[in-house]
């Protein structure tokens, strides 16, 4: 099976509208990000960080054209819009990274406001939410662009109408 990669997506976004774009995915969607590496230690001499670095929000990575795009679907219809995901072959996304836990965590809307949440089933090496950890067993709100990490894995967080209005971003550019 060929995974699908951004570049799919953006092939079908130019030929749509947002509507008929976002009947065809899934409501939620994970693209896989790549870290922009800062020059190694040794390249520079060591500085402190000021307040507003430490302060000033995550640089997400841009969306690379070859990046795979995972759309978040139970894969058993008992599971009433829960996603789960982690390297065991039970969870919805399988994630075959050796930092990923077997049961690393789950998507699921929320029960009061219907909004798309991530949490974490306590793993091993836990779940970030733009660079932030997120506590295991509490529920935390996604929003479109959002890094979402677990263990070494990175991926951008969307709606379909978020990627829809970041591919025709990034088309119109």
């Amino acid at each position: 099976m060929i995974e699908p990669i951004v570049q799919d997506y953006i092939d079908v976004a130019m030929t749509m509208d947002r509507d008929s774009f976002c009947k065809q995915l899934s409501d939620y969607i994970l693209v896989t990000a790549t870290r922009q590496f800062e020059p190694s230690f040794q390249a520079a001499p060591t500085r402190m960080i000021s307040d507003e670095e430490r302060l000033s929000p995550v640089k997400k990575p841009p969306l690379d054209h070859k990046a795979k795009v995972m759309e978040l679907r139970p894969q058993k219809p008992n599971r009433l819009n829960q996603v789960t995901i982690g390297r065991s072959e039970e969870n919805d996304i399988v994630l075959t990274d050796e930092t990923v836990s077997s049961h690393h965590a789950i998507f699921m809307p929320s029960p009061r406001t219907k909004k798309p949440t991530i949490q974490d089933y306590d793993s091993t090496n836990g779940t970030r939410i733009n660079e932030n950890p997120i506590l295991p067993g509490r529920s935390v709100i996604l929003h479109d662009g959002d890094l979402v990490s677990f263990g070494d894995m990175m991926f951008l967080f969307y709606s379909s109408s978020g990627l829809f209005e970041t591919l025709r971003s990034m088309i119109d550019r």
